[in-house]
């Protein structure tokens, strides 16, 4: 399901923002930068033991869940502008979506944005070092569990200031060059 989109402003970003005619990103696209997606049925019975498995797959230890909603998120604008900043992580980004519909976008190796439509069940594994961003779609309402290997920190280094002098960055780089 995931695309090459067209550029995003932040007037349009909640936009599905595809060309035309569409231009599918494969999931060969997708792992040649290191992002993995696959389905979690929350419908199922053993939903549980699915999260089970990717949180020992991962090597996850902790988990929340953050509801990004104009309702009940305090400074929503502010806090979506900060998501939708293309930034990257010195750890890996692991979410899984509860409910809603949302975007992460991901540099591909040219540089072009790849956009990846996250809904109920959707898994996105972002490794570190990736730039990246999030937003939702107009529904503004996104229900997401976030998976983490350590106590979570979130220090995003957004492209425009630093993210290219991290450490990170550049492991990135090597593991996805091979």
């Amino acid at each position: 399901m995931a695309y090459y989109m067209t550029e995003a402003t932040k007037e349009n970003c909640q936009d599905e923002c595809k060309f035309i005619p569409d231009k599918k990103a494969t999931e060969e696209d997708l792992r040649r930068i290191g992002v993995k997606c696959t389905k979690v049925n929350f419908d199922d019975a053993n939903v549980q033991e699915d999260l089970d498995r990717l949180i020992k797959k991962y090597d996850m230890n902790f988990h929340d869940e953050v509801h990004i909603c104009r309702a009940t998120m305090p400074n929503f604008d502010e806090k979506l502008n900060i998501f939708f900043e293309e930034h990257l992580h010195d750890d890996a980004e692991l979410r899984i979506i509860k409910q809603g519909v949302g975007y992460f976008d991901v540099r591909a190796k040219d540089e072009q944005w790849i956009r990846i439509p996250v809904r109920r069940g959707d898994f996105v594994f972002l490794p570190a070092g990736i730039y990246h961003r999030f937003t939702t779609d107009r529904s503004e309402d996104v229900v997401a569990l976030r998976l983490f290997r350590n106590n979570p920190k979130w220090t995003a280094f957004n492209r425009s200031a630093d993210g290219d002098k991290q450490p990170i960055r550049e492991q990135y780089l090597n593991d996805i060059s091979q």
